[in-house]
């Protein structure tokens, strides 16, 4: 199925299950209610990226954001969470 899902404790720990490690959005940082899309990378190289290759994979023109899927469970509550996840197969509670 593909469609938007709440952004909350549960479908973060569904998303990291199914191999997933961050959200990326297009959205930007003061909104609401940003729109995130699931994805994986390699964390250790992504950290030692310097802001230009970051800017590349992120995109020209929007200023893109990351959520680190374990940063996020060890530190957040479900209520901090906010926004929709873009799944793109089978559905997430």
């Amino acid at each position: 199925m593909i469609g938007f899902v709440k952004l909350s404790f549960n479908t973060l720990m569904d998303l990291k299950h199914r191999g997933y490690n961050i959200l990326r959005s297009t959205s930007y940082v003061s909104n609401p209610n940003p729109t995130w899309i699931p994805d994986y990378v390699d964390v250790t190289r992504f950290f030692e990226m310097d802001s230009e290759e970051i800017s590349k994979i992120s995109g020209p023109l929007v200023g893109k954001h990351f959520l680190l899927i374990d940063d996020a469970l060890a530190n957040n509550t479900n209520d901090e969470f906010i926004g929709e996840v873009f799944i793109h197969d089978e559905v997430i509670g």
